[in-house]
């Protein structure tokens, strides 16, 4: 099986965080990392290739801290983001049982002791989930995923009860815990909804959920405090979501892997870029999760240029 050269540049997805202007796309060469802003307008050229592998795993310090460590051998994949090696290394895996087998590394179990958030999310062609974010990634968690609505629900006092909450939800309301990226960007593109259509399907949900809960008793004794609050859609999101609803959002032309792109950012939403290639020109959704795990090269691109992408490995 094929290794990456330890100086290719793998991308790691589009980072969030609100004490920035514009989202991030995350790349990394061996050690060192590299942030390139998706602001808007910018106009780039994508060299992306065709080869996925592996980026690494996560550790936690004792303090709830992560380090994001690359993969020894950077073996090439199949599908996901990580070889079984560094699957077993990981400790992010225990975020997820913890609440049910009590096992977690110290630096886990730290991070699950703070103030955890319990959501629903609505994604564009109608899906809805509960989810579950801690304080400190309240914000960028929801951004990450690229929700289009959601609401906060509950808030308690850590993260083993939260899980607890987000199961029993959809046990008893039959919410699910996850929505297929392919499935979002299908959403986006194929104009089954509008934004009032989704607002009204995402409050629904949430008093469910929320009328479910309250039905539950003993929740003070976990520290669980009901809410109804809406979640703050950034800036960059919302001309994605405005030509998604007004149905002017296309698909992507072509294939993203092992080709040269050239686009205009004209909006970012989770894990896909809005763009176009000038003014007047169709506006594009590309699947940016096409991007994570793969070799990228991003250059910037001057003056005018057509729609179209050229094979390049």
């Amino acid at each position: 099986m094929e290794l990456a050269s330890v100086s290719r540049q793998l991308c790691h997805g589009i980072g969030f965080s609100q004490h920035e202007q514009a989202p991030m796309l995350r790349l990394r060469t061996g050690e060192n990392w590299k942030t390139e802003y998706l602001e808007l307008n910018r106009s780039l050229s994508l060299a992306v290739g065709d080869l996925k592998f592996c980026l690494g795993y996560i550790t936690m310090n004792r303090d709830g801290s992560r380090n994001v460590l690359p993969c020894p051998r950077i073996k090439a994949l199949r599908t996901g983001t990580q070889c079984e090696s560094c699957r077993r290394l990981d400790h992010s895996k225990f975020m997820h049982h913890f609440h049910k087998t009590g096992e977690a590394p110290e630096g886990m179990r730290k991070y699950l002791e703070q103030p955890h958030f319990l959501y629903i999310a609505s994604f564009a062609h109608g899906a809805t989930k509960v989810g579950t974010t801690s304080t400190q990634s309240q914000w960028t968690r929801l951004a990450q995923q690229g929700a289009v609505i959601a609401r906060y629900i509950a808030r308690a006092n850590d993260g083993t009860a939260i899980r607890v909450l987000e199961d029993l939800v959809t046990e008893h309301v039959g919410l699910s815990q996850q929505v297929r990226q392919k499935s979002k960007i299908k959403g986006l593109v194929g104009w089954e909804l509008d934004y009032q259509q989704l607002d009204a399907i995402n409050g629904q949900a949430a008093d469910q959920a929320r009328d479910f809960l309250a039905a539950q008793r003993g929740l003070e004794t976990y520290g669980v405090q009901l809410r109804d609050e809406l979640w703050e859609q950034p800036g960059f999101a919302r001309p994605v979501i405005d030509a998604w609803s007004t149905r002017a959002l296309h698909a992507w032309s072509s294939p993203v892997p092992g080709a040269r792109h050239k686009l205009r950012i004209r909006g970012v939403l989770g894990q896909s870029i809005m763009a176009d290639s000038g003014d007047g020109t169709t506006l594009r959704l590309l699947d940016a999760a096409e991007l994570k795990t793969r070799q990228v090269d991003l250059a910037e691109e001057r003056g005018e240029f057509r729609e179209e992408q050229s094979a390049l490995f």
